[in-house]
């Protein structure tokens, strides 16, 4: 059994790339002249260290499925954030669709029946930095199940192995739920109700002998399925978690250390999201996770990557990442495929 697993591509359509080369031009517009340096200032520093290079997004996707057809894996799972959300209401707003749907129709068109995909976060809305609103949208998680054909939750056998994918933002959802609409937060509660009681059927069904790989875009929401009754008695045969979001394996490392930092209790949105999320990492351990990188790594000079599941020898699971180019070798190539 070969998986292979390519995560958080944030790639951007035409529409979105110059909804985002807007926004950026509009940035701090009604500010005065001091605090609308100081806001792009601000956002000149975030694109440089944090995923900011947005034009070799699409590069290093389309690398990474160079890649991926050169490993022929027998699985590809998209383990979630598909389009840039530079909307910060998902798949609801159309640009942001229109990236999605690119790139979930080239991977389908590539590997056919043997991808499948795993809503993250920004799918779904989430609350932006740049324009200072967004929220989780019921549209988003429409749109993605009824349009793309992604599924909350999946479940796929591979000889004794149970490779299941689940919707992270519906265990995380009190985390997003002060952005959402307020006539839609009875929906979102309905549906995470579902996806628990799905989850919990999938794992109850499991024989003793089985062994399970897990996909779940968002870390945070590890600590919510570990309080599921049955996942907890199942816990010992979740043989790895394979997680995005983090961008970097490194993150994962970090978060180790949130307990110091307990007692922040940020109110901006994103700031929110993230300490709170980090309130159970402690739970994070019993599911063995592993990071798949983001494509297109985490600053200008920190590369991405794939990450390969395989079973070696004894017919344990071994992970290995796949380095993919620095985003400014990335740069070159695109500057030479275009002439300039």
């Amino acid at each position: 059994m070969k998986i292979a697993i390519i995560s958080d591509i944030h790639v951007l359509g035409p529409t979105e790339m110059e909804a985002a080369h807007r926004a950026h031009a509009e940035l701090g517009a009604d500010l005065s002249p001091l605090r609308k340096r100081w806001r792009r200032g601000l956002h000149r520093v975030r694109r440089r260290l944090w995923n900011g290079h947005l034009e070799l997004r699409e590069p290093a996707f389309r690398h990474a499925l160079s890649r991926l057809l050169d490993y022929d894996p027998d699985w590809i799972i998209c383990n979630g954030d598909f389009g840039g959300d530079y909307g910060g209401t998902g798949l609801s707003n159309d640009a942001t669709f229109e990236s999605v749907r690119g790139a979930v129709q080239l991977m389908r068109d590539l590997f056919s029946d043997r991808c499948r995909f795993v809503f993250g976060d920004h799918d779904l809305g989430k609350y932006s930095t740049v324009l200072r609103h967004g929220g989780i949208r019921i549209a988003s998680i429409e749109r993605g199940e009824r349009a793309l054909g992604i599924p909350s939750f999946w479940h796929v056998t591979d000889e004794d192995f149970h490779l299941i994918g689940v919707n992270s933002s519906l265990f995380t959802l009190d985390l997003f739920l002060p952005e959402a609409l307020e006539h839609e937060v009875p929906e979102w509660r309905q549906r995470r109700a579902e996806h628990i009681e799905h989850v919990s059927h999938a794992f109850d069904g499991l024989s003793r002998q089985a062994r399970v790989v897990l996909f779940c875009h968002d870390p945070s929401a590890l600590t919510m399925l570990a309080q599921i009754p049955v996942v907890k008695r199942r816990l010992a045969q979740i043989e790895m978690t394979v997680i995005g979001h983090l961008h970097s394996p490194t993150l994962l490392k970090l978060a180790k250390l949130a307990p110091a930092t307990k007692n922040w209790k940020p109110k901006y949105p994103v700031a929110r999201i993230i300490a709170r999320g980090l309130e159970g990492v402690q739970a994070w351990a019993q599911f063995n996770p592993v990071v798949c990188p983001s494509t297109f790594g985490t600053g200008h000079h920190v590369r991405g990557g794939l990450l390969v599941v395989e079973r070696d020898d004894a017919g344990a699971l071994v992970a290995k990442r796949i380095r993919l180019p620095r985003p400014r070798h990335l740069k070159k190539d695109a500057k030479h495929r275009h002439g300039r």
